[in-house]
Order: structure tokens, then C-alpha cells, then sequence
């Protein structure tokens, strides 16, 4: 097994990060949650739901079922947002009906910020 092959080494630089990576701090996603509602999807991918949130677990098979319309706007997650980042450009590409959003600094922002 090469431990490269299991990651991109661009998946931890901020730069790279920031240069494609829509992402919303937690005010901004109260802000549009209040406004969309019914078009966001906070997606957990870390298994940590967030207090007071509805949030969604992460699975094979939900940008594939038709579940969600065309529009959806899922808001990713991970601890920090590295991992939410790098997964939000992977599904971009291959899911153009709908929309990725990062959140901002991930479950420790919305703990500690």
C-alpha cells in the first residue's frame, strides 16, 4: 500500500483550499437556513451532529437518490474543514444539479466561535 494514494497532499493547504472552496462561516449559514430552509442539507461527515441543528450523515447514497431536488444545497462538515473542503470539490464535479457549500472551520468553529 503507498499511504499516498489515500490522499491528495493538496488536501491540508489553505491556499489551495480557498482558491475553489465556497464556504460559509456559522453566521452565514444560520443567515441562509433561516432564508432557504427547505434547500439546505447540513451534512455530517464525521459522525458529530451539531446541538440544535438538523444535520445528516454522509452516506453513499444520498446524492444519489432522489431524495433531494435539483437545487439542494448541501453544507458539509468535518472538524476542522480540510476534509469537507477537499470532499466538497469531488462531489461538485460529479454532482452539478446540486450545490456544495464548506463550513467554515467545521464543528470546532460552531463549538467555539
Amino acid at each position: 500500500m503507498n499511504i499516498f494514494d489515500l490522499f491528495s497532499p493538496d488536501t491540508c493547504n489553505p491556499l489551495w483550499r480557498n482558491n475553489w472552496c465556497e464556504s460559509w462561516d456559522k453566521q452565514t449559514f444560520l443567515k441562509k437556513k433561516e432564508e432557504l430552509w427547505d434547500k439546505i442539507v447540513l451534512v455530517d461527515m464525521i459522525n458529530h451532529p451539531i446541538e440544535g441543528q438538523e444535520t445528516v450523515p454522509i452516506s453513499n447514497e444520498m446524492f444519489e437518490s432522489w431524495e433531494y431536488p435539483d437545487g439542494t444545497i448541501f453544507v458539509l462538515y468535518c472538524h476542522s474543514w480540510w476534509s469537507s473542503g477537499y470532499v466538497q470539490k469531488q462531489l461538485a464535479s460529479k454532482y452539478p444539479q446540486y450545490e456544495f457549500v464548506n463550513l467554515a472551520w467545521g464543528v470546532w468553529l460552531w463549538q467555539y466561535g
